[in-house]
């Protein structure tokens, strides 16, 4: 758990280097506060409130818009590894005879390749878009530091978008090493491929993280119809996984955020 979010933690330390000095441990602490504000909102929407209240007043606008970028990394990772993912699984679905996944994944199969083009060129592209936001009227007041937003280095989202992919390989040996620990005859190549296309189904769907565990078990079910019928055992690493990467960070950052709260600090 503390290895994959390290990873999340050195892109926040990086987005913040040129404002504020961060520790890896004080960045942590920041990405575990922003868990436990994002568990009860859609698609994790609501992190960057979590994250912000640790930093000073004069730069949390700045902050919000460098969590959306480090996520939108995330999800361009999400969405090409599943593109991999469904293309690798589709043949065993399909021999499955899963008539209810058929249409979904040959369209996911299409349209997961174009998406995660669409998604690169918007990321490399971000500079541009605050430059416009800047610009709109109402919000010409925040321009200076919207400006400072359109000007991230190219050099810094190459390098976001790799720890993006450090994390999410940590994720999925994650659930490799639960199964296994479980006693799941599931190799990694099945587990990987699996994953993917689970995660990037979640990431196209609204969902809020503190319900959305039913739904993970129903699309766990069906994409590993194919490998393994052992139902029981999957859910069981499918929840272990979600609370230790879910539900232990947000428990942990609630506990920081009342310290933080009840010290004044």
């Amino acid at each position: 758990m503390f290895i994959q979010w390290m990873f999340e933690a050195i892109k926040w330390k990086m987005f913040l280097k040129q404002h504020i000095k961060l520790s890896i441990i004080k960045a942590m602490k920041m990405i575990f506060t922003g868990i436990s504000f994002s568990i009860a909102t859609p698609n994790r929407f609501g992190e960057f409130i979590g994250r912000v209240l640790h930093l000073p007043q004069e730069i949390r606008l700045q902050a919000t818009g460098y969590t959306f970028i480090g996520n939108f990394a995330q999800l361009i990772v999400t969405c090409i590894a599943g593109s991999i993912g469904i293309g690798l699984i589709m043949d065993d679905l399909l021999l499955e005879n899963l008539a209810q996944f058929k249409r979904i994944g040959f369209l996911l199969t299409y349209l997961a390749p174009v998406l995660s083009f669409l998604c690169l060129f918007v990321y490399f592209k971000a500079g541009v878009f605050f430059s416009w936001v800047s610009n709109i009227k109402f919000l010409q007041r925040w321009q200076d530091k919207l400006t400072q937003l359109s000007s991230i280095s190219r050099s810094l989202l190459v390098y976001v978008l790799l720890c993006s992919f450090l994390r999410y390989a940590i994720f999925l040996i994650q659930y490799w090493l639960m199964f296994k620990a479980i006693g799941l005859e599931i190799d990694f190549k099945q587990t990987a491929m699996a994953i993917s296309t689970i995660l990037m189904v979640l990431s196209i769907l609204p969902t809020i993280s503190l319900v959305e565990l039913g739904l993970r078990w129903q699309i766990s079910i069906l994409v590993f119809a194919p490998f393994t019928a052992n139902v029981f055992g999957l859910t069981m690493g499918v929840t272990l996984i979600w609370l230790l990467n879910m539900i232990v960070p947000a428990g942990i950052g609630a506990v920081l955020l009342l310290r933080k709260t009840f010290s004044g600090n």
